[in-house]
């Protein structure tokens, strides 16, 4: 069973029956409730974190108590491999965002052996760390230098079909904005043309116009 979830997972993908079955000798499944923190900003890791099935939000707090949310995990991924390769302390809380969230926890010291003896693997694990720091990039401008207007035409133009199949609800969290503030924006949209009824994307060209500066 944990097999088959984690070849769902991209860097798995490549990996041979015997290479997974490695990994699961040396992992175990926990299932979370809403709200669980899965670790603090400022711990030491001692698992590498894989999501299986859930939602996770990766958040810091700023000297005002608010929210800056990097990330927000809703399929299954590797999260926080930084600081579990390199064993520094986490950069951000982990809090799970969904009941019966399923979080994969791989014993840190005898993974980092799996990815010596395997230079392919490795490459993997390189290569969705710079994902996560690209994505991080686009987080911190969202939050911290658009505005409302920009900050959804930049998540649709990243993630257009997140905008059709997701709540609105869990669209606003990721983006730090009040879920009303989100309508109204999206109704603006609908109005240029540049969203359908069902908030589908019709034109790429004028959703571009409010993400030039």
């Amino acid at each position: 069973m944990i097999k088959n979830k984690l070849r769902k997972i991209e860097i798995f993908k490549t990996l041979s029956d015997t290479e997974i079955e490695k990994i699961v000798a040396i992992s175990v499944i926990k299932k979370f409730s809403r709200e669980n923190i899965l670790f603090y900003e400022g711990e030491m890791p001692t698992y590498f974190y894989i999501l299986l099935d859930g939602h996770v939000k990766f958040y810091k707090t700023n000297v005002k108590g608010q929210e800056l949310i990097l990330h927000f995990f809703t399929k299954p991924i590797m999260m926080a491999e930084m600081p579990s390769l390199e064993k520094i302390p986490f950069r951000a809380t982990a809090i799970v965002m969904k009941d019966e969230t399923e979080i994969l926890f791989i014993e840190r010291e005898r993974f980092i052996d799996l990815l010596d003896e395997d230079n392919e693997f490795s490459f993997y694990i390189i290569r969705s760390l710079s994902q996560k720091i690209r994505e991080l990039e686009v987080a911190i401008n969202r939050n911290l230098i658009y505005d409302a207007i920009t900050k959804v035409c930049s998540f649709i133009e990243e993630r257009p079909k997140d905008l059709e199949e997701r709540k609105h609800v869990e669209i606003a969290l990721i983006l730090n904005m009040a879920q009303e503030t989100l309508s109204r924006v999206l109704k603006k949209l609908k109005k240029l043309d540049i969203l359908d009824k069902k908030c589908k994307l019709l034109d790429p060209h004028k959703l571009r116009m409010f993400l030039e500066f």
